[in-house]
């Protein structure tokens, strides 16, 4: 009999450490979600109301045009005026920039370099 319920100890108490693992690894995707959500929400706001925006992120070439990939959300957007970002392909710079929701394009009015230490590491991408 004491096998028995040593056997059915072990066999609840298994199960449970595997629902707490599940657990914990959901929380951090949760507020990963919460943020892009925030971020994104943030960004309609600036669009509706025609206000600038700063964004931080990578400059890569997409399809023969440079695109905009933010670091927050991961969002790509178009740029409307190619010549603002003209030989940044590939650097990591933070923007000032007007977006349009309508289309996902930005007008970028300033663009800055970040520090070098910061242009060493690639640009990251949705896992």
């Amino acid at each position: 009999m004491k096998k028995f319920y040593a056997a059915v100890f072990t066999f609840v108490l298994g199960f449970s450490l595997l629902g707490f693992a599940q657990d914990t690894s959901s929380g951090s995707s949760a507020s990963t979600d919460k943020k892009v959500a925030k971020a994104e929400k943030k960004e309609a706001k600036a669009a509706e109301k025609g206000k600038d925006m700063r964004l931080t992120g990578w400059v890569k070439e997409e399809g023969g045009k440079d695109v905009f990939v933010n670091d927050k959300d991961k969002q790509t957007w178009e740029i409307a005026n190619q010549d603002a970002v003209k030989g940044h392909e590939g650097h990591h710079v933070k923007v000032k920039a007007k977006l349009d929701e309508s289309n996902h394009s930005m007008n970028v009015d300033k663009l800055t370099m970040m520090k070098e230490k910061k242009q060493a590491g690639e640009m990251k991408t949705k896992s």
